[in-house]
């Protein structure tokens, strides 16, 4: 997390410039080919206005990352080709994350999500759509910013499956959404609700529904297996590294 800039910090003009300038490359990168770098970046990018020397030190060393992994890029491998005499579907599936409270501004909830086509042509296990955003509300616990973080992620991959659909391509249903979160799980896959959780309203209703109508299914992965760690938080070294191998090579 960046330190809030004071009066002293503050850059001048002709660095805020530079600085609004860096942040526009690194935003290009990390949408067409670096979505490891997708968590810092969006950090950087909250300060195009008034930017601190704190900040600035961020950027180069984010630039200094990429110059040094130049040789990465989006990687997208799949496993398998499309069948069509087999009745094949497509599998999707998604992990969903959230790092609860973590701007000191607002404490608002940092979102993060991937989804996966598993089977696709060209694209089995290749990642199709990924996301490192702020929450727009702020959330009373980690189960509840779990909860809307997979609200947002389920939302997405209706779209991956509907426009397959259009195409006439058949999906695997129910699609799996990961989540990390036992509480968030519960309250995704059941109608009772009571004690602190009570407050909760449209979020849980929509998984429901979903897991009613055959389309999604939501189920709990360990936090140490959640890819979407890479975009809702700076991760250590070996995490990075583990992670970030799925969608960069």
């Amino acid at each position: 997390m960046l330190v809030k800039e004071t009066e002293d910090s503050k850059l001048e003009l002709k660095q805020q410039t530079r600085y609004r300038k860096g942040v526009g490359k690194l935003l290009h990168l990390m949408h067409w080919s670096r979505p490891d770098v997708l968590n810092p970046v969006r950090d950087l990018s909250r300060d195009m206005q008034v930017a601190s020397k704190a900040t600035m030190t961020g950027m180069h060393t984010a630039m200094n990352f990429i110059i040094a992994t130049k040789d990465l890029g989006l990687k997208l491998s799949p496993r398998q080709e499309l069948d069509e005499n087999r009745g094949f579907k497509f599998r999707i599936e998604e992990d969903s994350n959230s790092d609860y409270a973590n701007d000191i501004s607002n404490r608002q909830s940092i979102i993060g999500y991937e989804i996966f086509l598993e089977g696709a042509i060209f694209l089995e296990g290749a990642p199709v759509a990924v996301k490192s955003a702020q929450q727009t509300m702020t959330t009373l616990s980690s189960a509840e910013g779990k909860l809307v973080s997979g609200t947002s992620c389920a939302q997405e991959m209706l779209f991956v499956m509907r426009i397959l659909e259009s195409m006439n391509l058949k999906v695997q249903k129910p699609m799996i959404l990961w989540i990390d979160n036992k509480g968030a799980v519960d309250l995704a896959n059941n109608w009772s609700i009571g004690g602190r959780a009570r407050y909760i309203g449209v979020h849980h209703y929509f998984l429901r529904e979903l897991k009613e109508q055959g389309i999604l299914l939501t189920k709990w992965k360990s936090s140490g297996s959640m890819r979407a760690d890479l975009f809702t938080k700076n991760l250590p070294g070996p995490a990075f590294r583990k992670h970030a191998a799925q969608f960069v090579g």
